[in-house]
């Protein structure tokens, strides 16, 4: 073998698979007391995830906030926690990989077993595992011409970062916090020197029980910044963010003259920062020998990556559905936990935004009993992006109910959406050049040849096995791309 090829090694962090899987979670209560739960929060957090071989295992906590009647129809409280363990199977998983799982929770139901109630809450983990990739790719060698291109190729980084803060705010006067769930919003991240910098919104909402027995929600926007420290934060980078509240605990101070409550809202964020890096590389993106056939093996190789993250604002409005259907007269006392379960299609307008928002309904009853029942209220809306594919967070704010005299139910809401939209980038380049069969010698001091009409200089030199530079020198006056009718002399040195 003559020639003799030189191999460069690109080594970066990507995008390795994404997974999804769910656990199901049960706690016990004492069911003695409980005469009828009337709405749960569950909280899903991730404690520890770790890649390895052909899985991904992680773990977590589900923390279970739980309003209730009991036997003799008053409004109590309880709080429950669990920890779960599941697996997520992939075989291009190794321990070198590492995941980032999100957590959301569905379906929660509960039964009677004895003296004892069980909870039971289906837990959906997103997983997204990275890990280390390299590429070898051709780059020159003895005996062997080469074409040069710059390949564009885009990492993933993730970092992490916590901040804790607290905020206090003055409001009616409240008996007893019976509930409360938060959701966090981002609005901005940006990239400087060494450090990423989110902003976004806490929407804290609240329900209590009032000094009359009856109850009521409130809600609360409250901004917060974080800042993450990042190497690789600066140059060509696109960045986005996921913040989630990863704890919180609420403090009421009553002033009875007054008739107000003072709320201490203490919160953790944990924010998970995902940094898309473009680098530019120098690589061969084909080759030839002058002496013998080079077979070329080309590589494709890419990935999803972030291009933009796009932020609106849609006021949703309709008649909501409820379940299970009441019964009788009830009066709307507080709509609690709300939230927006949503996924972005394609459409015949582009990628759309489709989902329900949601939210647990508490009334009254005449004879001073309460019932629950979930509201739903279907939403679909266009997104104004081109992107081949989005993640969309939504905040649920401001939402109001309201019951008809005919038993209908209208809802609306403000959702403030947030989508990081994805592109999937493909780079082609050599990856390995191997010897074919030797040229036969030609003995001939020159050649002519016809070109094929719009060949350029390359496609010319590498079907004449020429020296581009040598070809050049022999046809001075010759343009590219080629002329119908041209001739090229192609000249050698006779041994």
């Amino acid at each position: 073998m003559s020639v003799k090829p030189q191999y460069e090694t690109y080594r970066y962090v990507g995008e390795v698979c994404r997974l999804k899987s769910q656990s199901i979670v049960e706690c016990r209560l004492s069911g003695s007391e409980i005469s009828c739960i009337l709405a749960v929060n569950a909280k899903a957090v991730p404690t520890e995830c770790v890649c390895a071989d052909g899985e991904v295992r992680y773990s977590g906590k589900i923390l279970l906030n739980i309003v209730y009647e009991d036997s003799e129809r008053k409004i109590c409280r309880a709080e429950r926690g669990a920890e779960f363990f599941h697996k997520a199977e992939h075989g291009n998983v190794t321990p070198a990989c590492f995941a980032k799982a999100a957590f959301t929770t569905e379906n929660v139901s509960w039964r009677r077993e004895g003296s004892g109630l069980y909870l039971a809450v289906v837990v959906d983990a997103a997983l997204t595992v990275y890990g280390n990739k390299q590429m070898e790719y051709l780059v020159g060698g003895e005996d062997m011409i080469v074409k040069k291109d710059f390949l564009n190729l885009r990492k993933t980084l993730c970092v992490t970062g916590e901040t804790e803060a607290e905020d206090e705010f003055e409001t009616d006067y409240v008996g007893d916090i019976l509930l409360h769930s938060e959701t966090a919003s981002v609005s901005r991240v940006t990239a400087s020197a060494g450090q990423i910098d989110v902003e976004g919104e806490v929407n804290l909402n609240i329900c209590v029980l009032k000094s009359d027995e009856s109850v009521c929600s409130y809600e609360r926007l409250i901004p917060f910044k974080m800042q993450v420290p990042c190497d690789e934060a600066f140059g060509k980078v696109s960045v986005c963010a996921r913040v989630d509240v990863r704890s919180a605990h609420l403090t009421a101070g009553v002033d009875e003259e007054k008739g107000t409550a003072k709320i201490v809202f203490a919160y953790c964020l944990a924010a998970d920062c995902y940094v898309c890096v473009e680098e530019e590389i120098s690589v061969a993106v084909d080759a030839f020998s002058t002496r013998e056939e080079l077979l070329l093996e080309t590589v494709n190789d890419g990935g999803r990556y972030l291009t933009n993250v796009e932020k609106c604002v849609e006021r949703v409005s309709g008649e909501a559905v409820l379940s299970p259907a009441l019964d009788g007269e009830y009066v709307l006392q507080a709509a609690v936990l709300p939230r927006a379960d949503m996924v972005c299609r394609k459409g015949e307008r582009g990628l759309e935004a489709e989902g329900v928002v949601q939210a647990e309904v508490l009334l009254r009853g005449t004879d001073g009993s309460y019932r629950a029942a979930n509201l739903s209220l279907p939403v679909i809306f266009p997104l104004d992006t081109d992107a081949e594919e989005a993640e969309l967070d939504c905040m649920v704010c401001g939402l109001n109910v309201r019951r008809k005299k005919n038993g209908e139910t209208e809802a609306e809401a403000t959702l403030k959406c947030v989508a990081r939209c994805y592109q999937n980038g493909v780079w082609e380049y050599i990856g390995e050049a191997k010897s074919g069969d030797e040229y036969p010698i030609n003995d001939a001091a020159f050649s002519v040849y016809i070109p094929r009409a719009g060949e350029d200089l390359w496609q010319v030199s590498k079907r004449l096995v020429c020296d581009p530079e040598e070809l050049k020198k022999s046809n001075p006056d010759l343009q590219f791309p080629i002329r119908e009718g041209e001739r090229i002399f192609v000249y050698r040195q006779i041994k």
